[in-house]
């Protein structure tokens, strides 16, 4: 989950700003950069992490049951395995 909570934290700017960029507001915005100085502009460091609720819940769930499954499966194969030996 740590993993997960890492890497939301890290791109969610970037995310942000692509987001804007193919919203029906992107006409406004002349590149990417241009569209991240606006977000900071009227909202902020921030405006970078609107949404990051959501996202964060989304994410660390993933991961944590992703992990939680691979371990089991992991477990459960290599006790099959050995019992046929």
């Amino acid at each position: 989950m740590f993993a997960g909570l890492c890497s939301t934290i890290c791109n969610n700017p970037v995310d942000v700003v692509k987001t804007k960029m193919q919203s029906e507001h992107s006409h406004k915005f002349t590149g990417f950069i241009h569209c991240a100085e606006e977000i900071y502009k009227h909202d902020g460091f921030m405006g970078y992490y609107h949404g990051v609720g959501p996202r964060l819940l989304r994410v660390c769930l993933d991961v944590g049951l992703t992990f939680t499954i691979f371990g089991t499966l992991k477990r459960g194969v290599e006790n099959f395995i050995a019992s046929r030996m």
